[in-house]
């Protein structure tokens, strides 16, 4: 043992010393804790060693191992051990004493119950000298710590055993506790620490923990010891002087303000009455809450004015005070309401301390009055949460009050306490109005916090909001426009109150009927008046506040032609432009966020009241306000995302234009202006494109801006309106008539610029979207077929999954339509995209495995390929047309046929989206043989389409052999390679059995029924011959038969051969 205390003083000051070590002193020392020789070394170590650091390590050792099971060889001995080291440390070091305590409490949790009372009378007993006074303090505190301490692995009833049995003698120990609190400050403060502890143990009260959770249904509880005379405790007495003296020449120190507001605390968790012996506690800590603050609030009356220090002594102080006053909202509102007209006037004085923390100027503390007024809130909308029970095993933390009540009675109760709450609501939003204001200059505040700032502000928003429901949204923003009035009477008009003007408002406005007040359009229309500051972050904050009013009101100047106009050509002509010339703040998110916002306000507005800037001034509105909007697109100041923003409001205005000729010439024009810009990108192209060794030049290594939003000006025009139907029918789309004006110069962006991935994604987005709006006069557009050979050219320089993508929603647009001369487009641009990617899936895997072919093909876009292939042949005119008369059809299903059971071996994973989609598009090829799929359609083109899918899979010879034994063969090789990968939780096995349910349910049900037991039979080794019992080929093929019917049960089937295959894999690897 010697050696062993010997290794482990080395690890130890190895850790602290050897830093190039630290990890590997860290884990021996773990391990060494986890052994069980580690008791008899470290109760050596305590008792011979004087190093802290040594002595820590054994002490935390010993509380480690008993919290984790890890018991001593003589429990029984366990304690009088403890006690000894105990006391050698008595006087400390302190982290030791504290962790042998811990010990002593987590020993007992180990023993039967029947102990545990005279457990507690023998240490009582032994640690009742002065000297032993701290320890028998830091025990007290200990004791309900660790009886709720779910890292000591006991079981829930010793916990609770063991706390019932400490509860038992609670008055005792309150006792004692005062005794020590007298002694000195340096005992009181544990001691009053330990009473904080010990009335949080009451929690355990089985009594107390049924009416709480009685309580959910919005009754009341009080702890037994709240009866018992709790509030006339000499600690708890004591305690509320403490507070009560704050800020007082003879102010206790800041550490045992703390620990008696920790105590008060925990004293007011055990009730949620307002009578009683709860109401006395409850108005003894309001008294002196009250006091305490109005004496710290008039020393420091002038420091109050501006933004406070984080940490200093003021701060600290308030802080105290600040946590009792966040905890006595709810029963603030419960003896209000209670109450009704012989309200305490104490309560009126913290009704307004609440509303003048709420002002701090620092907002930690200032948090404190809005959890006030939260709590208070929830109280009357009974969402009261309920506090995590400790001793509950199942945990019911984070449910809220109320859920079981009635809702008629909570109607009535509302409708009675709201007279009675109104006018501390409503001083309450006062308060919390003059909150948000930032200060005049903020980047001179020396100890104003940004962030902390915003997000202070959010909770001010939510506490407004909550306040709708006692004093209306109506009252809030009629308060609002009365400040208004006073704020705009000033010279100059402070710019922070006009700012929290409008944030009170937007908070508000979602709540009351639109259009119903004079207050949001009198703001409104002084938007474009007010003196918006030139320089600083003012400057940015006052124009982010207006863009944020118009935001919010878009939905009303979509009906009010009036400020509508005024809005849209103040946010056009004056907001937007005077942004860019602005300084950034010391914060660049601060100038992007004002941007965005004024951009995304433009938007909202062009989106809401498109039809009423199309219908004003005779159709004169939207032209100038186009043009205006065009003109900051065109500006590069503006990131790209606030330049498309502002595209896709001047598209959404042209939308609505009935004449369609009018929106094509406007939509012209506007990619006309877009084009500008683009000219010396395309004068430096060189004559033919590079294709793939075309390398990208930009710093990002994304597309210029400029072609990006030449793209999205050429889509901006979607979500159009039906069409008058009184008008007369057009030729043509307008939007197609743009694409074809411009479609030279859309060519040669697309082909120049194809190793832009983000670019020609967007532009594939940009057709889908088009041709989708535009599906009735797509198939009759000249740019139709040119716009998909383009995207087939630019997928040929760099293959991406994005163009098979615009393929497949071309094929679900216009198939159904079932028009020969578009079928015959569809079919050749299915095959131009499928069979170079079947090809090269091939030829790849043969040579040199999936590897191989995920070098060549990435993954990606052969899954993109064979969905777009899937949807194809899900169309029958689409089907009969590529099997009949192409050339690639055959090719295409030959390779899948081939390559499916080598990409499932080695690519699963990599591959599935592939794999599946490949035996989508083989079933939907079987289906179509399948003369029940027509469901009696007996028209001669679905008869055709029956014989040529018969034909294909069966009669047809393909370059490597007719289909259907060679599908039947890879299923089955399928069922084996993917067995390794849980054939249950994939989609492969389950869309293997889909085909395999279609081979059997159709004509090809004679010729499956003959080739699939010869194919399970024919597999490799050891899977052939695991194939016995009710795995017989034969058997398996009578069962997915009889259960053909039922898909379910059929795939059940289908992957039980799989995990037998999987399991036989497992002992004996596959033979090939």
């Amino acid at each position: 043992m010697a050696d062993a205390a010997t290794q482990v003083l080395g690890h130890i000051h190895g850790l602290h010393h050897d830093f190039s070590k630290t990890q590997a002193h860290s884990d021996w020392l773990l391990r060494f804790q986890q052994s069980p020789e580690a008791w008899v070394v470290v109760y050596g170590l305590l008792t011979s060693q004087s190093d802290e650091v040594v002595l820590y390590f054994a002490s935390h050792t010993i509380v480690s191992k008993l919290q984790a099971g890890q018991l001593p060889p003589d429990l029984t001995a366990c304690r009088p051990q403890l006690l000894s080291c105990l006391a050698r440390f008595r006087s400390g070091p302190a982290a030791v004493r504290r962790q042998l305590v811990i010990a002593m409490v987590d020993c007992q949790l180990w023993r039967p119950a029947a102990e545990d009372t005279q457990w507690l009378k023998d240490t009582l007993s032994q640690l009742s000298d002065n000297e032993a006074m701290m320890c028998l303090l830091e025990l007290l505190a200990a004791i309900p710590e660790e009886a709720a301490n779910r890292k000591v692995m006991v079981g829930a009833e010793r916990r609770a055993s063991f706390a019932a049995s400490m509860l038992i003698h609670s008055n005792l120990v309150l006792e004692a506790l005062c005794k020590a609190a007298q002694a000195s400050e340096a005992t009181a403060i544990p001691a009053v620490r330990a009473c904080a502890r010990w009335l949080h143990l009451q929690h355990a009260d089985p009594s107390l923990r049924a009416q709480k959770k009685a309580a959910a249904s919005g009754g009341r509880f009080t702890a037994p010891l709240m009866r018992q005379g709790l509030p006339e405790n000499p600690l708890i007495l004591r305690a509320a002087q403490v507070i009560a003296g704050i800020g007082t020449s003879q102010a206790a120190s800041l550490e045992l303000c703390r620990s008696c507001a920790e105590l008060l605390s925990e004293a007011m968790a055990l009730t949620n009455e307002v009578t009683g012996p709860s109401a006395q506690l409850l108005l003894q800590i309001i008294e002196g809450v009250v006091t305490g603050s109005r004496q710290v609030f008039s020393l420091r009356e002038a420091q109050l004015s501006a933004w406070l220090e984080s940490d200093c002594e003021l701060t600290n102080t308030l802080a105290v005070l600040g946590r009792l006053l966040s905890e006595l909202g709810g029963p603030f509102a419960r003896f209000v309401v209670l109450q009704e007209n012989n309200v305490p006037a104490v309560l009126n004085d913290l009704s307004t301390l609440a509303q003048h923390f709420v002002r701090l100027r620092h907002t930690d503390l200032a948090r404190c009055g809005l959890d006030f007024w939260y709590q208070g809130l929830a109280v009357h909308l009974g969402a009261e949460a309920i506090e995590e029970d400790p001793f509950d095993e199942e945990g019911s933390s984070g449910q809220a009050w109320g859920g079981n009540r009635d809702l008629d009675q909570e109607t009535n109760r509302r409708s009675v306490e709201r007279p009675r709450l109104e006018s501390h609501i409503q001083a309450m939003v006062q308060a919390h109005w003059q909150a948000v204001r930032y200060p005049p200059e903020p980047e001179q505040e020396a100890h104003f916090e940004w962030d902390d700032f915003v997000r202070f502000r959010e909770l001010c928003n939510i506490n407004i909001t909550e306040a709708c429901v006692v004093v209306t949204p109506r009252w809030i923003i009629e308060h609002i426009g009365q400040l208004l009035e006073e704020i705009c009477k000033q010279n100059p008009i402070p710019w922070q109150d006009i700012d929290a003007c409008v944030f009170v408002l937007t908070g508000v406005a979602s709540r009351a009927p639109a259009g119903q007040d004079t207050v949001i359009p009198r703001l409104i229309e002084l938007l474009p008046q007010l003196p918006y500051p030139s320089d600083g972050v003012k400057a940015l904050l006052l124009r982010s506040a207006a863009s944020r009013l118009v935001l919010f009101t878009s939905g009303y100047l979509a009906l009010n032609e009036g400020p509508c106009k005024a809005i849209l050509k103040f946010l056009a002509l004056q907001h937007l432009p005077s942004i860019l010339p602005l300084k950034p703040a010391p914060d660049p998110d601060v100038k992007k966020y004002c941007e965005s916002l004024a951009c995304d306000a433009m938007k909202m507005v062009m989106t809401a009241a498109r039809k009423t800037i199309v219908a004003a001034d005779n159709g004169g509105l939207w032209k100038e306000a186009v043009n205006a909007v065009i003109a900051l697109v065109s500006d590069g100041r503006f990131s790209v995302d606030c330049r498309a923003q502002l595209v896709f409001g001047i598209g959404q205005v042209l939308s609505v234009l009935q004449d369609w000729n009018e929106l094509e010439q406007a939509l012209s024009m506007f990619v006309s202006r877009m084009e500008v810009p683009i000219q010396p990108i395309l004068s430096a192209l060189p004559p033919e494109p590079l294709g793939s060794r075309a390398v990208k030049t930009t710093r990002d290594g994304k597309a210029p801006v400029e072609l990006k939003l030449y793209i999205a000006s050429v889509s901006s025009v979607y979500n159009m309106p039906a069409r008058d139907p009184t008008l007369l029918p057009a030729d043509h789309h307008p939007v197609l008539g743009v694409v074809e004006k411009h479609f030279a110069t859309i060519e040669r962006v697309c082909i120049h610029h194809t190793h832009y991935e983000e670019l020609m994604e967007q532009v594939c987005l940009a057709f889908s979207y088009i041709l989708g709006f535009s599906r009735e006069y797509a198939p009759m557009s000249k740019v139709f077929v040119p716009m998909m050979k383009l995207m087939a050219r630019c997928c040929e320089q760099h293959p991406q999954p994005y163009y098979m993508s615009l393929v497949r929603s071309a094929i679900g647009f216009f198939a159904s339509n079932a028009e020969n001369q578009m079928d015959a487009v569809l079919v050749d641009l299915t095959g131009l995209f499928i069979a170079p990617v079947a090809r090269t899936l091939t030829a790849a895997t043969a040579s040199g495995g999936v590897h191989a072919a995920a070098s060549a093909i990435a993954p990606p876009i052969s899954g993109a390929a064979y969905e777009m292939m899937a949807e194809a042949v899900r169309h029958w005119n689409l089907s009969l047309l590529a099997i009949k008369s192409t050339q690639w059809m055959p090719e295409v299903l030959d390779c899948t046929i081939e390559v499916l059971p080598r990409l499932t071996e080695e690519g699963q994973a990599m591959y599935e989206r592939t794999i599946t989609a490949m035996l989508r598009f083989i079933r939907n090829v079987l289906l179509w043989g399948d003369p029940e799929t027509a469901k009696g359609d007996m028209a001669p083109e679905l008869l055709e389409l029956q014989k040529q899918a018969q034909g294909i899979m069966v009669e047809r010879q393909l370059p490597r052999g007719t289909a259907l034994p060679r599908l039947i063969h890879s299923l089955s090789m399928l069922l084996v390679v993917s067995a390794p990968n849980n054939p249950s939780r994939g989609e492969v096995v389950p869309t293997v059995a889909e085909v395999y349910r279609s081979l059997l349910i159709g004509p090809f049900e004679y010729l499956a029924s003959q080739q699939i037991p010869a194919s399970l039979k024919s597999l490799p080794q050891p899977c052939s011959t695991a194939l016995v019992g009710e795995h017989d080929p034969q058997k398996v093929l009578q069962q997915l038969k009889m259960e053909k019917g039922d898909s379910r049960r059929f795939t059940k089937t289908i992957i039980s051969v799989a995990e037998l295959f999987a399991v036989t894999l497992k002992r004996s690897p596959l033979v090939v």
